[in-house]
């Protein structure tokens, strides 16, 4: 028996948006009227400096999945936390991509060796000595 995929919603835009993907957006939205109404910054302040108008502010706060990533950006900048939007996926704090690439170091490393032309073996040219 085949499982149905979850059903999608419409952005404002008309793009498909998955409810997981929704779900996601409408908490951050959230997360950012919470964070502009602690700071204490009206909605025409907070669009004025953030340079949107407080319609696109609103579509932002209610979880719009049609808002640009540079609304977010601008919005976060106002917050002062653009950094959380520069280390989203910062290969640092990646442990999957971490976990991939402890996978390829190898256990040992050797000195690679050429043979010269009389049959003695000197380091290779492109192998960096210590």
């Amino acid at each position: 028996m085949k499982r149905n995929a979850p059903a999608s919603t419409r952005s404002t835009k008309g793009s498909a948006v998955h409810p997981m993907t929704q779900k996601s957006l409408s908490k951050l939205g959230a997360d950012i009227s919470l964070a502009r109404r602690a700071r204490k910054i009206a909605v025409a302040d907070f669009a004025e400096r953030a340079g949107i108008s407080r319609a696109t502010l609103y579509r932002l706060e209610n979880g719009d999945a049609g808002v640009s990533l540079n609304t977010l950006a601008m919005a976060l900048q106002v917050l002062g936390r653009l950094d959380l939007l520069t280390n989203l996926i910062d290969a640092s704090h990646d442990d999957v991509g971490l976990m991939v690439m402890r996978g390829q170091v190898p256990k040992r490393v050797s000195r690679h060796k050429a043979r010269d032309p009389e049959g003695g073996s000197e380091p290779s040219s492109d192998v960096m000595e210590w």
